[in-house]
């Protein structure tokens, strides 16, 4: 379903932009193009990440499954070609993780053991875009993106705890927790693609790759980002 939803959200996003750049002339104004300049935008990107498999500390490896993450964001055009901006993006994928056992604690491998799970990641990310062509509703376009990502494994790290207060509006309330295994890390990416601008719309299709800076590691995320939003 996740495959088939991409390909059609893929097929969909092209056939826009083929006919936002061959059905509407450029419009300028004082010889400077009004598509994008001084603008700005809001958007819902949605990013199909591919799965991957991720190595851990001691031959440990997490297969992260394919999945679709969604979140908004801003930018404000500079002038046609730039744009700065910043995301927030959400992303809940299933996992299974085989993990090297040390029975003993004698520092040896003494089997391995496989749990499966689900993986809740958080991004805020500075974003930069340039657009290559600068007088055409129609363009190719490159971004990159920094910021950081907090990632929640969703493991156990204890047993529930809980505790009783008294809130301002709800009055006396009781709560159960769990602690789990989390993280936030540095994390940078980028996209290429293309985008098409209508007079109060726009559609971006590019394929996209994010890193993220674990301590013993920084895994590699391909996908396919489709960013649909307003511009005013």
């Amino acid at each position: 379903m996740r495959t088939k939803t991409m390909s059609r959200f893929s097929v969909l996003a092209a056939v826009l932009l083929a006919v936002g750049g061959t059905a509407f002339a450029p419009v300028e104004a004082d010889g400077q193009s009004v598509f994008r300049e001084r603008r700005s935008q809001f958007s819902i990107p949605l990013n199909f990440i591919s799965g991957t498999e991720l190595e851990g500390q001691g031959g440990s490896l997490v297969d992260l499954s394919n999945d679709v993450g969604w979140g908004f964001g801003y930018g404000y055009h500079v002038n046609s070609r730039f744009m700065v901006g910043f995301d927030a993006t959400w992303l809940s994928t299933s996992y299974e993780a085989t993990i090297r056992v040390d029975d003993d604690n004698d520092m040896e491998d003494d089997g391995t053991s496989v749990i499966g799970g689900g993986l809740d990641a958080v991004s805020f990310q500075a974003v930069g875009q340039f657009n290559m062509l600068e007088r055409s509703r129609f363009t190719p376009f490159v971004r990159g993106n920094l910021g950081i990502t907090y990632a929640d494994s969703n493991i156990p790290t204890g047993p529930p705890q809980g505790s009783c207060w008294w809130d301002p509006w709800w009055g006396y309330y009781c709560g159960t927790w769990q602690p789990t295994y989390d993280r936030t890390s540095f994390s940078f990416g980028g996209v290429a693609g293309g985008r098409a601008d209508f007079e109060s719309f726009f559609f971006e299709l590019g394929v996209s790759g994010s890193w993220i800076a674990f301590e013993n590691d920084t895994p590699f995320l391909p996908g396919v980002r489709l960013n649909v939003g307003l511009i005013f």
